[in-house]
């Protein structure tokens, strides 16, 4: 898994979370340019991307991942509301939404989504 946040304490907090649930995080990214250069070295099975980061904007990774790789599984954690990116996402193929503050029983599920998604390929 991987996890995309401008913010290194909710990096930390989500990747012990994971750790102590026995999911693997093969990598961090704070910012937009570092995000697709791990998607691509690390090839993570799933990645956790909060849509305010910064270089760059919020559907660019979306849509550099998505390009190169159809078949990622992204998740997307977003504190905002707005209807349009709610919709541009599902067209780019998002699995799911998580809205901050966190509930770590959604991330689970999450999670469990997105293994019955890669089971049923």
């Amino acid at each position: 898994m991987m996890i995309v946040d401008y913010s290194l304490e909710s990096c930390l907090l989500m990747k012990d979370f994971l750790l102590a649930h026995n999911h693997n995080v093969v990598a961090e990214a704070s910012n937009g340019t570092e995000a697709i250069e791990k998607y691509y070295s690390k090839k993570p099975e799933l990645v956790f991307l909060y849509l305010t980061i910064p270089k760059l904007d919020e559907l660019n990774i979306l849509k550099k991942i998505r390009l190169q790789d159809p078949a990622s599984k992204i998740i997307v954690i977003t504190n905002s509301d707005n209807i349009e990116i709610f919709e541009q996402c599902t067209r780019l193929g998002v699995l799911a939404f998580l809205t901050k503050p966190l509930d770590l029983n959604d991330v689970l599920s999450a999670i469990s989504f997105s293994n019955e998604i890669i089971t049923m390929k």
